[in-house]
């Protein structure tokens, strides 16, 4: 064979597969990959950078990029990962007014952990002033969404708000899941 790579044909179809699989671990043949466009591709492509793979090192400004182009088209996971790069200071400055801000818009949008993280927000007072009773708004909001924590954050709100708060708070929050679900 005079030192060459033996011709496909002759090595069948295992052998070929295998001589495939081969050059692919080897990187000597790879797949073209377009970086993706629709936003749960962008937010796996931030979760994998994120976190890191035995193939893809950990990048935490990668990843708040990846977020970034899912929330700037309205995906309210991705403004919620984006929040939480803000309010960590994971690949971009630690910012809690920017934080407060991509974590309302995911909580607008549904997001059930956007909603409990602008519950903290308001009731912590980061990014945006304290105010116990938007705050226990959006810690019902994730509670009736399933969130288990949000009960308990709630919770220890209503301890601090007068009937009438809670009682505006309830229907305000009633109003709005209807008006998201309808």
């Amino acid at each position: 064979m005079n030192g060459s790579l033996p011709k496909l044909a002759s090595l069948g179809p295992l052998g070929t597969l295998s001589l495939a699989v081969i050059l692919l671990l080897c990187g000597c043949v790879s797949e073209e990959k377009k970086d993706p466009t629709d936003p749960a591709g962008q937010i796996k492509m931030g979760e994998t950078y994120s976190v890191g793979t035995w193939k893809i090192l950990k990048n935490d400004e990668t990843a708040a990029d990846w977020y970034r182009k899912a929330a700037l088209q309205g995906d309210p996971e991705g403004e919620y990962h984006l929040g939480l790069c803000y309010e960590h200071g994971l690949g971009v400055p630690k910012n809690e007014v920017l934080a407060a801000k991509w974590f309302s818009k995911a909580a607008e949008g549904g997001n059930s952990s956007a909603q409990y993280e602008l519950g903290d927000c308001y009731r912590l007072s980061k990014g945006v002033g304290t105010d116990l009773s938007k705050a226990y708004f959006w810690y019902n909001l994730a509670a009736a969404s399933g969130n288990d924590d949000a009960h308990e954050a709630r919770d220890a709100v209503a301890r601090r708000l007068t009937e009438g708060d809670i009682r505006q708070a309830q229907r305000q929050s009633e109003e709005f899941w209807n008006k998201s679900k309808g």
